[in-house]
């Protein structure tokens, strides 16, 4: 299995510790990469689970060397989709599997708060809606199988959210630990999103396609 952008790799291990599965994860960066490996390595995992630094959009793999492919809340913040989605595509063997889970989008109801840069920040400014995700698997040569809405979920996250910025501010923080933006600025976009996800015009979808 192939987890693109793989992060701090917790998805990576749960996959080779739940099903047995040999993983390969790949990320852009690198001291990223040099984490989630001894983390792997001191969960005894280091024989089935590899993290390489490399590019979604030019994976470093041979073609149909996969048989399944995890790409977890990071696409809508690639550059050039089209490609990474048509690398994911080569990378696969035929009748491999895909899943992508990631924001949607109802653009034209977006309040402007969440169209702009600062909404990058959140995962939402490169976003795309349901129909925009089935297009690019479509086009890059998979069949799509299936779609599930987790819009519960996600509203659920954003309230914990901005119960933690409140507490942040409350203590007199000016913006969390790693943080591009100020405490008060993350709790104004925080609460755009709720009304957003209220109103269906932000959600989080769970997409499945194969080869």
């Amino acid at each position: 299995m192939l987890d693109v952008a793989s992060g701090s790799g917790t998805s990576a291990r749960l996959a080779a510790r739940e099903y047995g599965c040999l993983v390969a994860g790949i990320e852009y960066g690198e001291s990223a990469v040099a984490d989630a490996q001894r983390t792997a390595d001191a969960a005894g995992l280091g024989d089935c689970v590899e993290f390489i630094i490399g590019d979604a959009e030019a994976l470093p793999f041979e073609d149909s060397q996969f048989d399944a492919v995890l790409c977890e809340c990071s696409l809508c913040t690639f550059a050039d989709k089209s490609r990474a989605m048509s690398e994911i595509q080569r990378v696969l063997r035929p009748s491999g599997q895909l899943a992508l889970s990631d924001v949607v989008v109802d653009r034209p109801s977006l309040p402007a708060k969440l169209d702009g840069a600062l909404a990058t920040v959140a995962c939402i400014g490169e976003a795309l809606s349901r129909d925009g995700y089935d297009d690019l698997i479509r086009s890059a040569g998979l069949r799509p199988t299936g779609v599930e809405s987790h819009d519960e979920d996600v509203a659920t996250l954003a309230g914990r959210v901005h119960d933690r910025l409140r507490g942040a501010r409350v203590m007199g923080l000016d913006r969390m630990e790693g943080s591009p933006v100020a405490i008060g600025e993350a709790i104004e976009l925080v609460q755009a999103a709720r009304g957003a996800i209220a109103q269906g015009a932000l959600g989080y979808a769970i997409f499945t396609a194969a080869r």
